[in-house]
């Protein structure tokens, strides 16, 4: 019973490990500050004023890049420059975020 214990324990702790190494697949810390995420409320006024793309060019470039892969979710964070955080799964069902640049739209 023990040895079967230890074996569980051995294997999470390594899907542990695997599932921390996936999650920053696309080298970027995702350790940033949640006060830096757009609320709804102002991403839309930037896009009203223009200082943004909307978040569906933003999808689309990404799409063309990843052809086949599931958006999740889009986050707009303000930094130096706004950029989105699209986040996808792709047909090989790795889980990336794809920084796009809010002013252009560009996959960076």
């Amino acid at each position: 019973m023990m040895k079967r214990y230890a074996l569980l324990v051995t294997c999470l702790a390594a899907l542990a490990a695997a599932d921390a190494r996936a999650s920053d697949v696309s080298g970027e810390a995702q350790a940033f500050d949640p006060r830096s995420r757009y609320s709804a409320d102002e991403a839309r006024d930037q896009r009203q004023s223009g200082n943004v793309v909307p978040a569906r060019v933003a999808i689309d470039n990404v799409r063309r890049r990843y052809p086949g892969a599931q958006v999740l979710d889009v986050e707009l964070v303000r930094s130096g420059s706004a950029y989105y955080i699209v986040k996808i799964l792709t047909q090989e069902g790795h889980r990336i975020d794809v920084r796009v640049d809010a002013a252009t739209g560009r996959v960076m």
